[in-house]
């Protein structure tokens, strides 16, 4: 494992090499800054690595490692990265200087090892042909998250060199909070016999061990791919599914992040933490979907159908949803025992129950739609109700005495969905009935929080909102992690993007208008106060139609 081939003769490595070897020999006193900027200047190509690229390497090994030229005070190597190939976080050994030059779409991670702890200072992708500085006190990491193989060229060097250049590198084993020290690759899962010794290690932030057992665990798998693991590994294997599952883990999570996060507005607070928290999240996520949720692809809200409640559903329903349910049966005096109501995206179908419970909605009088089968899965524990789109209702029969759509359904459709939607809802409608449902502003991002924590204290959904553009249209993206304990164990789910259209306020009064043929009342959703025709917001970013359909 680990095998660094013969090195070759000056003489006989690529002229770009040759006149590499020669000016670091030329130097009296190199330092990282300037070992990339000669190698900036060499015009390497990846052909000249071609002889030393192993992309054979066994499972066991993270990467591809091979010696190009042993200059004495300076090594030259090749290393080749297949995909999902990732080194564990290291440091150098004795290196005092060096650079490194990468061919393909890696990513590099750079740590801070300080007052016995590590956090990650950075992950980014690196652009192919860009070359990194490498000093004594670099801690970092490399690998390849991408669809293709790649190589990178590696420089190292020591004055008053004893041994290797790279021996005594620091391993840090942060799932078991140990250094490995290692004169060989800085592979995952060293065996016993590349350890040279082991010492104590700094204590990682939780999203810094988040990663580091994320790749491990997934080394550990792709070794099993090639030959069954050796008993102690595959009980490592057993302890690390357990452990970065493990519920215990909460807190800790809760503390790192809340850290940052304001508490009034949850609004992160902290930008390059959000990115590395988001990123190593989503790693985590996909990993466990991997071991546990492989069947579910269909559906996207799967997972988000148990929680939903949670997080969003009761506390917009207590908070906005029932107070402009309320205000509206009473300010238009519906006869809510003998309406027959349609809810247009149910979801679980909670403000549909509290129509039922509260306000005297028939049961036999309700029907919620969904297209999520998830959503209606846990809808049927409360309403009638079934997997149904409004654009594809076979009837446009006008049966409903009220169409309703609440928390902004409609704006999860593209333009011209939920225009033809507004229309189908006016179709089904009987004159005389009324739609309402709830939407939010174009301006709905300066409200939306990073953070959000559910009712139960079981649930904190992330979430990345951005303005996109699409066929010259504004849409909101919302990028969604949810991270749970309900289940007795830490569940963290990546729940995609999901873009909301963002028309002016005004102009969806309009499209209610033309479909309705009748008045149209706008209000806050939350403060219940009427928005005047010309407005372009309102104070919450929520906004209530009241959409009356026009009598024979």
């Amino acid at each position: 494992m680990g095998q660094i081939a013969a090195a070759a003769a000056k003489n006989q490595l690529p002229a770009a090499l040759q006149n590499l070897a020669g000016q670091i020999e030329a130097e009296h006193r190199m330092t990282p800054r300037r070992a990339r900027q000669l190698l900036l200047e060499a015009g390497l190509r990846p052909e000249d690595l071609a002889p030393w690229v192993d992309f054979g390497h066994p499972p066991a090994d993270s990467y591809g490692r091979r010696l190009i030229y042993d200059g004495g005070f300076f090594e030259m190597m090749a290393m080749a990265w297949l995909p999902g190939d990732f080194s564990a976080i290291h440091d150098h050994g004795h290196t005092q200087w060096g650079a490194v030059q990468i061919f393909g779409p890696a990513e590099h991670a750079v740590f801070l090892v300080q007052d016995g702890e590590i956090k990650t200072l950075s992950r980014a992708h690196v652009k192919p042909g860009q070359v990194l500085a490498v000093g004594h006190e670099i801690v970092h990491q490399m690998g390849n998250n991408g669809g293709a193989k790649f190589v990178t060229f590696h420089l190292y060097g020591a004055y008053d060199r004893q041994g290797g250049i790279t021996a005594d590198a620091r391993i840090f084993d942060l799932h078991e909070n140990r250094v490995q020290r290692t004169g060989g690759g800085v592979f995952f899962a060293l065996p016993e016999e590349q350890i040279s010794r082991r010492e104590p290690g700094p204590l990682p932030d939780y999203l810094t061990w988040l990663r580091h057992t994320v790749e491990l665990l997934k080394r550990l798998q792709k070794m099993q791919t090639h030959a069954p693991l050796a008993p102690h590994l595959a009980l490592r294997e057993k302890r690390l599914i357990d452990t970065l599952f493990d519920e215990n883990h909460w807190q800790w999570f809760e503390e790192d992040l809340l850290k940052y996060v304001d508490a009034d507005s949850g609004h992160m607070e902290e930008l390059g933490y959000w990115k590395l928290l988001r990123g190593e999240l989503t790693a985590a996520a996909r990993l466990e979907k991997e071991l546990l949720f492989a069947e579910h692809d269909a559906d996207p809200f799967f997972t988000y159908a148990e929680l939903y409640d949670d997080v969003v559903g009761l506390p917009c329903l207590r908070e906005f949803m029932a107070a402009y349910l309320r205000f509206a049966a009473e300010k238009y005096r519906w006869p809510m025992s003998r309406l027959k109501l349609l809810s247009i995206g149910c979801g679980t179908g909670l403000a549909e129950e509290f129509l039922i419970e509260q306000l005297g909605v028939r049961r036999d009088n309700l029907l919620g739609i969904d297209v999520s089968e998830a959503m209606i899965k846990v809808a049927k524990r409360r309403i009638p109700a079934r997997v149904d789109n409004v654009l594809s209702r076979k009837s446009a029969a006008p049966e409903w005495d009220i169409t309703y759509c609440g928390l902004n359904v409609f704006q999860y459709m593209q333009a011209a969905d939920m225009e033809q939607a507004i229309g189908a809802a006016a179709r089904i409608t009987k004159p005389g009935g009324c739609f309402i449902g709830d939407f939010i502003t174009p301006d709905h991002i300066r409200w939306y929080p990073h953070v959000l924590r559910s009712q139960s204290g079981k649930v904190i959904s992330l979430r990345h909102p951005a303005l996109v553009e699409q066929g010259n249209r504004t849409y909101q993206q919302s990028e969604i992690i949810n991270v749970s304990r309900r289940t007795g164990k830490l569940v963290i789910t990546h729940e995609g993007k999901h873009l909301r259209f963002m028309p002016p306020l005004w102009r969806l009064r309009q499209a209610f208008r033309a479909a309705f043929r009748g008045p149209v009342d706008v209000y806050d959703a939350v403060t219940l106060d009427p928005i005047g025709d010309h407005a372009d917001t309102c104070p919450s970013t929520r906004y209530l139609i009241v959409a009356h359909k026009q009598p024979p």
